[in-house]
């Protein structure tokens, strides 16, 4: 009798027993495992110097990802093209190959970037496939392979969420006026510099004790038109470059007195397009854009 009102108890009690909820893990964007052509992906964990020396790391590690893939489609157009015979390829050809994805490697940029709920970043980086072919003297025609960018979700930005900020007095704040909607509580031109038709560059200070605000952005501002004034420099640069693989027996080897490098030293006309102050780690984020 004993047994059987035991056997009882552990029926009513396993039945009771709420069923164990397993957490579904994070769904990533689909570009995260994507084996797109002349995509790059890169990621890194927090960390604590910063968002701009994190992302500095993944898009690092995005560009070493793409080295593979870049050197293998350069290989491919040159194994199908007439500069060769069939699927021998010789050891000018090769040194070639090798010099073309060193050059087109530094012209990639970044088109995206996603935090994960641990915070890791991750950046996909691309190059622009028809100048490729463009810089590398093939007529080929393109056929778009590679996937279209998600949808975010966004939402407006919330002024009361930075005036509630002590990061700086009352009256700073009132005039940091961010345009942008905000995905994952940071600007959409974060993850996406290149907005609306302008090619664009981020750049993020950290605020110092003892500078005042107006030293702050004057220091991401430096970074943004820097990085996109390297941008546009090496733009053109790889254009010489590619014409001189292309054309002669040199690495790609730059003549300073060219017309074309004493272009690429000229100052872009820049724009802050918008402006952003994180609330908590009191960051400043500055959206740049050529004119």
């Amino acid at each position: 009798m004993y047994k059987v009102f035991l056997l009882i108890l552990i029926y009513i009690f396993v039945g009771c027993t709420p069923s164990v909820h397993v957490k579904p893990s994070e769904q990533l964007p689909k570009w995260v495992d994507s084996d797109d052509t002349l995509r790059g992906v890169g990621s890194s964990e927090v960390n604590f110097q910063g968002i701009y020396t994190q992302r500095l790391a993944a898009v690092n590690q995005a560009k070493s990802d793409l080295a593979h893939t870049l050197k293998s489609y350069i290989t491919s157009i040159y194994k199908s093209s007439e500069k060769v015979n069939k699927d021998e390829i010789s050891n000018k050809s090769q040194n070639k190959i090798t010099a073309f994805s060193e050059v087109f490697l530094n012209e990639s940029y970044q088109v995206d970037a996603y935090f994960d709920v641990d915070r890791r970043l991750y950046v996909l980086v691309e190059l622009s496939k028809p100048r490729l072919n463009t810089l590398l003297g093939i007529k080929v025609e393109t056929i778009k392979t590679t996937q279209t960018l998600p949808k975010l979700n966004t939402r407006v930005f919330n002024k009361d969420e930075l005036m509630q900020s002590r990061c700086y007095p009352q009256d700073i704040l009132k005039t940091i006026d961010t345009k942008a909607d905000l995905y994952q509580n940071k600007p959409v031109w974060f993850f996406r510099p290149n907005q609306n038709g302008y090619e664009g560059s981020v750049g993020i200070a950290e605020k110092e004790s003892l500078k005042s605000y107006e030293e702050q952005k004057k220091v991401a501002v430096i970074l943004a038109k820097s990085a996109l004034s390297k941008r546009k420099k090496t733009q053109i640069a790889s254009e010489h470059e590619a014409l001189e693989i292309l054309h002669n027996d040199t690495s790609g080897e730059i003549f300073e007195t060219s017309s074309i490098v004493r272009s690429a030293n000229r100052s872009q006309p820049t724009t802050v397009k918008d402006i952003w102050l994180d609330p908590q780690s009191c960051e400043l984020y500055v959206w740049i854009v050529n004119n």
